[in-house]
């Protein structure tokens, strides 16, 4: 139920943390009553746009009105109090209140409603479907119902405008289509909404409008359905085209490796059995089995919020599973700590790259080593300059004074250091320029053919998919294909992930497939 004029004005916003640009001139408005959806990548400034926004954080530049009143040097309380409330991705209930008590926390942050807050508390938890459980301890529910109070006291002060930062995220299919019923009545009751979403399905169901953010930036904006047909917006998610005229594997890309999958014997070194994961009540992982050939390549994709980041984290030993088994070698490591899986051959490059910033290059390299012998360190020295020659020119230099690339080398090398028979790499092209980019993908052949197993969790899968072997697809912590990447391509699969939907011109089939073989495809069971 949109009506004239804007709810919301934000422009020119900008926002840096150190030397990141967050948001970098942001200019978009609000209606009253619309819902306005906001993706884009990780990093790309979605959660700094409404902290901004909110009052969380305070922008560097530029102004935001709501109404007819600026709002942007205002804290969060104040923001609240003029009609601006948030609802977050993981639920933060006061855990010993009620349901109820914790909606008439929300209620009383207008302070023009207070005469009417038992009413308004009664109207929400009936809105909201919590009315039976109002005198229930918020933190004894169950995540759907957590989200819905989470909603509830974001509801529950008549805002004018609502923050959602990925409230969909966790829920099972059922659920998410609960959630969204709800947040469709509440919709209807004419008030403004800006949803920040990984869950594609909730923005293509629910936003009248979306706005893409990369690297800070609006690169484009439109309806769902013009926004998910975007080849800009495609690129953006699925990186760019093998076939066409610069996509990686072609001859035209200078630097990038050409698309024949490295392939090797069909012995797993890794084999994940009905593997489920959780982080409280949300289900990041759900029955995921799947294989690492030995001296193989296997990625994993997924968008955003699929489940990719706990599964690396359960193979290195970060997150214990729920359920389900692990053998590295045959051997049962599903109760072992990550220290003691560094020592068996599993190394762990996380994303974000988490480098020791006041060390220099050479000291980060010494980090990586602890587990290994001299025997071992020197030989591992020798791979890591052949691979990344710049860190050998860098080695005295501090490592936060490198460029994001060499960053990213930095911290692979660092995952080498210890001897690893499998290198789990997470999001290795996250925030990185292409050419760096080119380089880092250059070098995983070159790990991989050195007989290191890669399992590879990336978002930016065409540039994956040249290099994989295997690949597997994440979607909502469950498998929804394995197979060789070829085979990948050629299918709405990816589509359906990552916006929803068939994209009207199918995908065309990789021309370089021919030899891909039948050996070391993952398995879902």
């Amino acid at each position: 139920m949109v009506t004239d004029g804007p709810v919301l004005s934000a422009r020119g916003l900008r926002k840096r943390y150190g030397g990141v640009v967050a948001l970098d001139d942001v200019s978009f408005g609000v209606a009253r009553g619309e819902i306005l959806g906001v993706i884009g990548p990780n990093g790309a400034g979605k959660s700094t746009l409404l902290k901004t926004v909110a009052g969380h954080a305070r922008p560097d530049g530029g102004e935001i009105w709501l109404g007819g009143r600026r709002i942007d040097r205002l804290p969060a309380h104040r923001a609240a109090h003029l009609g601006v409330t948030m609802a977050y991705q993981v639920p933060r209930p006061f855990g010993g209140l009620t349901v109820r008590q914790n909606v008439l926390v929300g209620a009383l942050s207008r302070r023009n409603h207070r005469r009417h807050v038992n009413a308004r508390v009664a109207a929400v938890l009936d809105a909201t479907g919590l009315s039976d459980q109002a005198g229930r301890a918020a933190a004894t529910l169950p995540l759907l119902d957590r989200k819905r109070l989470e909603l509830a006291r974001a509801m529950a002060g008549s805002p004018d405008l609502i923050l959602l930062d990925e409230i969909g995220a966790g829920l099972l299919p059922a659920e998410l289509d609960s959630l969204i019923t709800l947040l469709r009545t509440t919709h209807d009751e004419g008030v403004a909404m800006i949803v920040v979403e990984h869950v594609e399905e909730v923005i293509s169901r629910l936003a009248d409008r979306v706005i893409v953010l990369d690297w800070g930036r609006i690169i484009t904006e439109g309806r769902p359905e013009e926004v998910a047909a975007d080849p800009r917006v495609r690129e953006l998610y699925l990186g760019t085209d093998p076939d066409g005229p610069e996509g990686p594997g072609s001859p035209e890309a200078p630097g990038t490796p050409a698309r024949r999958p490295r392939q090797a014997g069909g012995v797993p070194l890794l084999r994940l059995e009905s593997v489920s994961a959780s982080y409280g009540g949300a289900r990041a992982l759900a029955d995921v089995s799947l294989e690492v050939p030995e001296g193989g390549l296997a990625a994993v994709l997924g968008a955003n919020g699929a489940g990719k980041t706990t599964l690396a984290g359960v193979v290195s030993g970060l997150k214990a599973p729920d359920s389900g088994r692990l053998l590295l070698g045959g051997r049962d490591i599903t109760r072992l700590p990550a220290h003691a899986r560094v020592k068996l051959g599993i190394a762990h490059c996380p994303e974000g790259r988490r480098m020791f910033a006041g060390l220099t290059v050479a000291e980060n390299l010494e980090m990586g080593r602890y587990a290994a012998g001299d025997q071992v360190a020197a030989r591992q020295r020798a791979m890591v300059q052949e691979v990344f020659p710049i860190l050998a020119e860098r080695a005295g230099q501090l490592a936060q004074t490198l460029s994001g690339g060499q960053q990213q080398m930095l911290a692979i090398a660092r995952a080498l250091m210890s001897g690893p028979r499998l290198l789990v790499l997470d999001e290795v092209s996250l925030g990185l320029a292409p050419v760096a980019i080119d380089t880092i993908y250059s070098a995983l052949r070159g790990i991989s053919e050195s007989g290191v197993s890669i399992l590879l969790v990336e978002q930016n899968v065409h540039r994956s998919l040249a290099v994989a072997g295997t690949a597997c697809v994440l979607d909502h912590g469950r498998v929804s294909f394995s197979g060789p990447p070829g085979e990948l391509l050629g299918q709405g699969r990816l589509w359906q992930v990552y916006f929803g939907g068939v994209p009207e011109t199918p995908v065309q089939e990789s021309h370089d497939t021919q030899d891909k073989g039948d050996s070391g495809v993952p398995s879902a069971r």
